[in-house]
């Protein structure tokens, strides 16, 4: 028995594919003669400042392996040959950047010609869609997170909650990954990218498909690389201020004079707006956000170097109450060997306090939940070549979150301030002062991969790739609902309370095959999931007994073709089988205790299912790409998805005993849409990106829980496929960025134009579905038949260089928002209306109805000042 239970962990020690998603890329092409264009044999290619390079084969051909994502200078000599140094080349991680040469002959010894790479609009050997961003693109463009960069992308929609959503998929079905280690709260599924713009060296998201090494996702992935350190030391400071402009929510009686419903006896309101700066957890007293990066050689190791990454930040939101508290520090320490060998070490910390905006709780916010959450990352990873075409990592990690739902970090301070049970009615509406949110969770998730995979370049032509990966988890999850102080002292009510440790795994075989006239990206992927836990044998009787939970496994796989039919033309193709395990609440919310006795004494509730089938998807594209002009592409791309045993849940009931809801493997769906990208690379000081996505989702249910709340508020079923709740027909994203560049002259007024930059992004999409309802609250059409109005939304980043030389200082202006247009978020059912007016006389109905969450931000101006050395 001890010998099976030490083999089973034996894929974990061997596990850790996602070290291949650390950040790598391949440089390749063929140095030849300029006059006759025969093949140059032995031409040193060199990545300048490095140990990495190769030499021409007999065919001219050349290739360098393992290269990390970044900006090089490559330099390519042979004797008898006038050398070239070509600057600003960029390296993408899992791509191919195609370099050639040709290099005139000289009987004299002449210095190299220099020339700086022009990077094609788009890419034409890529095989299914996905989108490249450095992080000097991301520092141009008006985005303060890393999440908000990825809803400009094409195949990407936002749903009422602000959730991502990739070519109309739910909101979980994103694969993140940080550094090669897969980031996530197992529980929940969710990734909140606790990353800090200023870290990131490059973020890709890959829609609709993506290649074996990935998996555990039906949607897209999300890869992001961080920083490492330079060859000389950086050091970078940002401060930006909390919005300038005040919001028109954060005041009493904001809709109009007496409006609001809870005054004192001398007749003004009793809303009081909060602000972040009184929260206990304050490292610093001034709201704004701060950062602080520095990197560059770590003296005296040779060939080593380090990058550091910081933020705080203290935001109040726009809303009647809310803040956002964030304490962020992200690292990676590298060191090369001779030979090409390297060791990489990178984690993260942070921490973070939010509280959301509840209407109820307008006027006491002071007794509404909170949000503390803890994530902590590392990871170490070793790269070891064997020869110049061939080379192993090996990955180990580990992943720790803290996610507490509460209203006072510790018990005590429940205890102190006297809490009691919330005695809400409807008449009132609003919370008051003897209310009390009776939210509290805790939970806490561990989780450790370790792995080894290996790439090989057979000839020319075929990149190998192969490895295997898994996680070990440990969750831990304490829900109580109903809180009271028990007799002694200690939270009670009803508890959902559970602890256990599922393990996933997987292996993938890939091979990339690279022709003149074509490029396949060809693997299989096998998966394999086990809760590792005991429920009841027929989910829907819990009276049939206990026994194991079943494993589950299976082989997916992935074909991408891109056919370029001309220099400047490609169609590509891909298709592929995406296995995906559900949250590990689906499968164990309110089942700690399987003693049906105690399931039959409970009200209705969702329960969760130990015996959960992995979710699936079947995905196909075609497209066709080209590049117009050196400066200027475009892409067209056609997309189906099949997706079939989503989590959904269904009333069960037996007998007069037992009624809950079970979550099951009911809900399907399906999607088709059209994507157009067109790209203007940087030139003459600006650039352009723009993206139309059309798509249509329809399913039998838009979320998880959906059906638990049709029975509980006695609502009929659907009977046939609808829009689904976060479908948005038409999505249009643009992006401009502009540059002034240096001063053309000494005078003041080419000064003042100089060193300027301009970021800007445009959105517009179609509203979200919604069901129409009469005033009496009868159904008028079908499910989601109805839709909001449209939204839209331009920002801006603007910065002026003050000073350049050694010491660079800017200033800075970010405006969200920028023509203050209301986009509505919820809308009443029966006017399609985020507010209306009630009858004269009711002002609990007139301040209730008139909640500024419905809608989303209004213009925030925010400025502030950057320095470089």
């Amino acid at each position: 028995m001890m010998r099976i239970r030490y083999l089973a962990f034996v894929p974990f020690l061997l596990a850790g594919a996602a070290a291949l998603h650390a950040g790598e890329g391949k440089i390749a092409g063929r140095v030849t003669e300029a006059s006759s264009g025969e093949a140059l044999v032995s031409a040193n290619v060199i990545l300048d400042g490095t140990s990495r390079g190769a030499a021409s084969d007999l065919n001219g051909d050349y290739f360098i392996l393992n290269v990390p994502v970044g900006t090089y200078t490559v330099v390519v000599s042979q004797v008898g040959y006038t050398g070239r140094r070509v600057t600003g080349v960029e390296v993408a991680s899992e791509r191919t950047t195609r370099l050639d040469f040709a290099l005139e002959p000289t009987v004299l010894e002449m210095a190299e010609v220099s020339v700086t790479w022009q990077k094609p609009p788009v890419d034409l050997q890529v095989t299914s869609s996905s989108e490249v961003r450095r992080g000097e693109t991301l520092e141009q463009l008006p985005v303060q997170t890393v999440a908000r960069s990825l809803e400009i992308v094409a195949g990407a929609a936002t749903g009422s909650g602000g959730e991502l959503h990739l070519r109309g998929g739910r909101s979980g079905e994103i694969g993140y990954y940080v550094d090669g280690q897969r980031i996530e709260d197992p529980i929940t599924g969710e990734s909140r990218l606790f990353i800090n713009r200023e870290a990131v060296e490059e973020i890709s998201l890959m829609s609709g498909t993506f290649n074996a090494e990935y998996g555990d996702a039906m949607s897209g992935i999300v890869q992001i690389v961080t920083r490492e350190g330079g060859d000389r030391l950086r050091v970078e400071a940002e401060y930006l201020s909390p919005v300038v402009n005040s919001s028109p929510y954060r005041r009493a009686d904001w809709v109009r004079p007496g409006s609001d419903a809870v005054r004192n006896e001398a007749g003004q309101s009793l809303y009081q707006p909060t602000t972040v700066l009184d929260e206990s957890a304050n490292l610093a007293p001034t709201p704004g956000r701060f950062s602080l990066s520095l990197g560059g050689p770590l003296r005296p190791l040779p060939r080593s170097s380090f990058f550091l990454s910081s933020v705080l930040n203290n935001e109040d939101s726009h809303l009647p109450f809310g803040f956002d508290q964030e304490r962020g520090l992200n690292g990676k320490w590298t060191l090369a060997q001779a030979g090409g060998a390297k060791l990489t070490l990178s984690g993260g910390y942070y921490w973070e306090n939010y509280q959301n905006y509840s209407h109820a709780w307008k006027y006491v916010p002071e007794h509404y939940h909170r949000h503390f959450l803890r994530d902590q990352r590392l990871d170490a990873r070793w790269t070891q070549p064997l020869g110049r075409e061939a080379f192993l990592n090996f990955f180990a990690g580990y992943h720790r979150t803290r996610h507490d739902v509460k209203i006072f970090e510790e018990w005590a301070d429940y205890v102190a301030a006297g809490y009691q049970k919330a005695d809400f009615t409807f008449a009132q509406w609003f919370y008051d002062e003897n209310d009390w949110s009776d939210t509290w969770q805790e939970s806490r998730t561990e989780t450790w991969s370790a792995g080894a995979n290996g790439s090989y370049q057979y000839g020319h032509h075929h990149l190998l790739k192969g490895g295997v990966e898994g996680r070990l988890m440990d969750i831990n999850m304490r829900d109580i609902r109903e809180l009271e102080i028990g007799p002694d002292g200690q939270p009670a009510g009803l508890i959902d309370a559970y602890r256990e440790s599922p393990v996933e795994a997987a292996a993938y075989l890939q091979d990339k095959i690279e022709l003149p006239y074509l490029v396949v990206n060809a693997g299989l992927r096998w998966d394999y999931a086990d809760p590792r836990s005991t429920g009841w044998t027929n989910p829907e009787n819990p009276d049939s007994g206990l026994s194991s939970t079943p494993r589950h496994q299976q082989l997916s796989p992935r074909l991408g073709l891109a056919h370029p039919i001309s220099e400047k033309l490609s169609l590509y193709f891909a298709y592929g089988h995406f296995f995906q395990y559900p949250d590990y609440v689906t499968l164990f919310m309110n089942t700690a205790d399987l003693n049906p006795d105690t399931l039959s004494q409970r009200s209705f509730d969702a329960v969760g299912n130990r015996g959960l089938n992995p979710q699936r998807t079947v995905a196909y594209e075609v497209g066709l790409k080209g590049n117009l002009s050196e400066n200027l592409g475009f892409t067209v791309t056609a997309f189906y998805k099949d997706i079939t045993d989503l989590v959904g849940t269904k009333q069960v009931r037996v007998g007069t005993k037992y009624s809950y809801a079970l979550f099951r493997n009911i809900d399907y769906a399906s999607v088709r849409g059209v994507t157009l990208g067109l790209t203007r690379t940087l030139a003459e000081g600006w650039s352009v990106e723009g993206n139309y996505t059309y798509s249509v989702a329809k399913g039998n249910s838009s979320e998880p829980l959906q059906g638990f709340w049709n029975a509980y508020y006695q609502m009929p079923e659907a009977v046939q496929e609808y829009y689904l709740d976060f479908d948005r027909r038409h999505v249009l994203n643009a992006i401009v960025t502009w540059q002034s560049g240096a001063a053309a002259g000494p005078g003041f007024l080419d000064r003042l134009k100089s060193g300027i930059n301009l970021g800007a992004t445009a959105s517009w999409a179609s509203g979200l579905p919604y069901t129409p309802y009469t005033g009496a609250g009868e159904q008028l059409a079908l499910n989601n038949s109805a839709r909001m109005d449209p939204t839209a939304t331009v920002d801006l980043r603007l910065s002026k260089r003050l000073t350049s030389g050694p010491v660079s200082a800017s200033l800075l202006a970010y405006v969200e928002n920028l023509f203050n247009l209301t986009n509505d978020l919820v809308v009443n059912t029966s006017t399609g209306e985020p507010w209306e007016d009630p009858l004269e006389g009711n002002a609990v109905a007139y301040d209730q109805i008139h909640d500024p969450s419905r809608v989303d931000l209004p213009r925030t101006v925010r400025v502030g000042l950057g320095v470089e050395f």
